[in-house]
């Protein structure tokens, strides 16, 4: 019964998810509505699907007691998406509002942030399959930081850039999500790519479309037509499929929490 009870909750999620993306690709090629209402669907649904991951991971540290170690990784997570739901609803009203977005706006601030929570949240989740002691973890994330934006101040230096702010961030995303997707990959393989591994394997994927998209649009080939699909369609759903996918992985780790708890009360 219990099983049964779970399966209430993936089918009408799964359903769900799918009509989002669908109505979300069937917006941005078809362009049935007005451009104001468009785009208001399709910046929307962006951050739509960001605040569904958001709310599902927030429900997660609950299962768990202050203090806990678990409890800690998956409030940072959590905070991380609220964070990156903020961007992406700053950035999204800047688009409809302008038709355009700034090299730099407030929304990369909390991007940034949102790298720093998960910075925390794989950290902690690196200890805790280790079992290590002390600040090692926090040393050697705080040593990849270091050595990304060495990374990139080495390359704005030899480039001679003559937009360092644009090219910085342009630099900062890319390997920012490289190296946040292979520590998540190493988790997966951590947890053997048990169910514990799902929300690592989501986050992954997301950063990985994050990394794919900033790709597209900075090498130009974002506004390609290739045999009849728009490049631009393939990226932005991608990229809404990244946050769902996430929010997927949330809920898997949520409905086993919950399980977990039903039984120990039985």
């Amino acid at each position: 019964m219990k099983r049964f009870h779970m399966n209430h909750y993936r089918l009408p999620a799964m359903i769900v998810f799918l009509l989002m993306i669908v109505f979300f690709a069937w917006t941005f090629a078809a362009a049935p509505f007005s451009e104001f209402i468009n785009s208001l669907i399709l910046n929307g649904g962006t951050t739509l699907s960001a605040l569904i991951a958001a709310l599902i991971f927030t429900l997660i540290p609950f299962y768990f007691q202050r203090g806990e170690p678990p409890r800690v990784i998956w409030t940072s997570f959590a905070i991380c998406l609220w964070l990156w739901t903020i961007a992406e609803a700053i950035w999204g009203y800047l688009y409809v509002r302008d038709g355009e977005v700034p090299v730099f706006t407030v929304a990369d601030v909390f991007w940034l942030l949102g790298y720093i929570a998960l910075t925390v949240s794989i950290g902690r989740q690196f200890r805790l399959v280790t079992f290590s002691q002390g600040n090692s973890a926090a040393w050697a994330a705080l040593g990849v930081w270091l050595g990304i934006l060495s990374i990139i101040g080495a390359i704005l230096i030899a480039t001679h850039t003559e937009t360092p702010l644009a090219d910085f961030f342009s630099y900062f995303y890319l390997l920012a999500d490289g190296v946040v997707g292979v520590l998540a990959l190493y988790l997966v393989y951590a947890f053997r790519a048990r169910a514990l591994a799902i929300p690592w394997l989501t986050i992954s994927s997301f950063v990985f479309s994050d990394f794919i998209y900033i790709r597209l649009t900075t090498s130009g080939v974002y506004d390609y037509v290739m045999s009849g699909i728009s490049i631009a369609l393939l990226a932005d759903t991608l990229y809404v499929v990244a946050y769902l996918l996430v929010a997927w992985g949330g809920l898997e780790q949520y409905l086993l929490l919950r399980s977990s708890a039903d039984h120990s009360q039985d």
